[in-house]
């Protein structure tokens, strides 16, 4: 079909100005100058449009019907394009092709809107994170959980300490000590050869290796290097037999971490002050020492890595005897400075306050603890806290009345502290290193100790630690420290009232705290949030100062904007979960009372 413009185009001819101007010259139409001089294009334009109309008329059959008329193709007359002129809308064009139209065989699924929650993903991704090295399964321990729950219930049993002291002084290897002698590693239920099936930490304990229990993040493990503070209950007897249960946190010693040992302070009654004895007093141990005094809660020394006195800078007994009272001495002076020259806090051995210890060799020792060692070679009648109070300063055995003296015998001799303790310990250590099996066989035969034959055949450092650690096995010595010189939560709370708590002292909630009460007013210090293994939410970590705290409790959460008169950073939380923290593993409990210190919950 042919439109009104293309048969015009095509059959109508040319206007007559156009046919005019084909036969004029281009010369007469304009002058020399480039003007135009032609005829009028009025005129012409009248005349072709009055032409035009002749011929449409013609073409459309108006005329008188002679056949002025012309034929199109196929006789069809035209039509008019409909809709050609209609107005169409933004949204109603159509730029590209329906998903139909392009796949006709797919099947389409439309989804409506907010059918799935938010926080789920539409493909969710596999979960692999594992930033911790945790437990598959709890050790085994000498004492039930159970029983570690209710002992937790009463205060007077409970210590809450932390160790701090500078960086690889051996804080870690002191605590992997103390998890040595409370738990046991490896499934009861499977044997091999006679033994429990091998655990990493016992692979690691026998072959003489830095296990760092307590650095629980695998980036703590690589870089050997503690970055969080972790805790640890554990259970363990007195000289007595007794037993206590020591919250003990383990914190780092690297300069930039200095405000774990901040936060652990806060909820701690008492500090165990790691000194390496080759270091000394370090930088990090003085600012352990102010945070101390700060917080107003008592310090105890331990003296860490003896071993090296021997294998490293191979002093004799005598000379490392006066480097351990340098030691003392060193740590006293700056301690006391920092409580304005309060005597009643000085270290000593004598005190009960200092303990010597080897964390890596795996034994831990006080003056008393040694000399109770004696009590049991020679007997009953023998006094071990009296023969205590004479294994340091200036001591010496007459070896004619086998009485003590304050003065050095006629011909000199060895003070106490070096005759019936460096001298033994450093006979063990070198027969375990440089002797023959025969002649230690026979020096732990005297002990009434006995090895398997089996370890005799080890290397010397695995052979040292199985030897000192079977004769020194005993750490009564550092629990009985902790007892005597650390107050239990029901007396220390009020200290930490008095210290942190901002609010009135006269209120209720101040008064509960200072005694603890189990049935006063739920108040929890939190101090830390501990991430979760996949690192997906946050555990909270505190010390119960009053009242009781459940599962499914409603609580307040207070924020450090939290004021009396403006509560606008507080928010209304459920407790879903309560454990008490074991460094990799840890212990579900249901309630948790005050003076409780390390329960962590969710």
């Amino acid at each position: 079909k042919i439109t009104r413009m293309r048969r015009r185009n095509l059959f109508f001819p040319a206007r007559r100005g156009e046919r005019r101007s084909c036969k004029m010259d281009d010369e007469e139409l304009y002058d020399e100058f480039g003007n135009y001089i032609g005829p009028e294009d009025n005129e012409d334009e009248e005349e072709d449009d009055e032409d035009d109309d002749e011929l449409e008329q013609a073409y459309r059959g108006g005329g008188d019907g002679e056949g002025d008329g012309m034929e199109v193709d196929g006789g069809e007359q035209e039509e008019e394009i409909e809709g050609a002129g209609a107005v169409v809308l933004h949204e109603d064009k159509k730029y590209y092709p329906e998903a139909e139209e392009v796949y006709g065989d797919a099947e389409t699924t439309v989804q409506e809107e907010d059918t799935q929650p938010l926080d789920k993903p539409i493909i969710a991704p596999i979960r692999t994170k594992h930033f911790d090295k945790t437990e598959a399964k709890a050790p085994w321990n000498p004492y039930s959980l159970e029983y570690l729950h209710q002992l937790s219930q009463n205060p007077a049993l409970v210590r809450n300490v932390c160790l701090a002291g500078h960086l690889h002084c051996g804080k870690s290897s002191v605590m992997d000590m103390l998890v040595r002698q409370t738990h046991a590693f490896g499934d009861k239920h499977k044997v091999k050869d006679g033994k429990l099936m091998d655990h990493e930490f016992e692979r690691k304990w026998d072959q003489c290796e830095d296990l760092r229990y307590t650095d629980t993040r695998i980036d703590e493990q690589k870089r050997k290097l503690s970055i969080k503070a972790i805790p640890m209950s554990l259970l363990m007897p007195s000289s007595t037999g007794k037993s206590y249960l020591l919250n003990i946190m383990d914190t780092p010693g690297h300069v930039n971490f200095i405000d774990e040992v901040a936060a652990t302070m806060r909820i701690c009654d008492g500090v165990i002050l790691v000194v390496d004895v080759i270091e000394g007093l370090m930088m990090e141990t003085e600012r352990a020492l102010q945070l101390a005094a700060q917080e107003n809660i008592p310090v105890t020394l331990l003296i860490n890595k003896m071993d090296r006195l021997v294998l490293e800078l191979k002093l004799p007994p005598a000379d490392a005897y006066f480097k351990l009272k340098h030691v003392i001495e060193e740590v006293n002076s700056f301690y006391l400075a920092c409580n304005g020259n309060d005597t009643s806090r000085t270290l000593s051995p004598t005190l009960g306050n200092v303990v010597f210890a080897s964390g890596l060799q795996g034994w831990t020792f006080s003056v008393e603890s040694f000399a109770k060692l004696y009590q049991e070679h020679y007997g009953a009648n023998f006094n071990h806290k009296e023969f205590a109070k004479r294994l340091w300063g200036d001591f010496w055995m007459d070896p004619e009345t086998r009485k003590f003296k304050k003065n050095a015998p006629m011909g000199g001799g060895s003070r106490t502290f070096v005759q019936f303790i460096l001298d033994p310990v450093y006979k063990l250590m070198s027969q375990a290193i440089g002797e023959g099996v025969e002649e230690l066989s026979l020096t732990l035969a005297e002990l009434t100790i006995k090895l398997p034959k089996s370890s005799f055949h080890k290397d010397a450092r695995p052979l040292l630690r199985q030897t000192m650690s079977s004769v020194l096995s005993d750490q009564s010595g550092f629990v009985d420290m902790v007892v005597k010189h650390v107050p239990p939560p029901s007396t220390a709370t009020a200290t930490k009232v008095d210290v942190n708590y901002t609010g009135s002292l006269n209120s209720d909630f101040a008064g509960a705290m200072r005694t603890a009460d189990k049935e006063g007013p739920l108040v929890l210090h939190i101090v830390k949030l501990y991430h979760q293994p996949d690192c997906v939410g946050f555990d909270a970590f505190g010390r119960v100062m009053s009242g009781a705290i459940r599962v499914m409790d409603q609580v307040k959460v207070l924020g450090e904007g939290y004021t009396l008169d403006d509560d606008e950073d507080m928010v209304t939380k459920c407790v879903t979960d309560l454990w008490i923290y074991q460094g990799r593993y840890r212990v579900p409990i249901d309630v948790a009372t005050a003076g409780v210190g390390g329960v962590g919950g969710g």
